[in-house]
């Protein structure tokens, strides 16, 4: 299992409820967190971060890992 920490460009509820949505719809992922304050998103799954980066940024929110 890969564990992968992002950090996401999120304002708001309805922002972390798009990116949600879409990490939970990605085949191979077991586990989303999502903390607002911080912009972290930790995603644990038979998952590579290139493709989870790739997956959040269809919601349009600017996305890079987490460093």
């Amino acid at each position: 299992m890969t564990e992968v920490a992002l950090k996401v460009g999120m304002s708001c509820q309805g922002c972390v409820g798009a990116v949600d949505r879409v990490l939970k719809k990605m085949p191979g992922v077991e586990s989303v967190h999502i903390d607002l304050p911080s912009q972290k998103v930790l995603v644990k799954g038979n998952v590579t971060p290139e493709a989870v980066v790739q997956q959040v940024s269809k919601t349009g929110k600017p996305t890079e890992l987490w460093s």
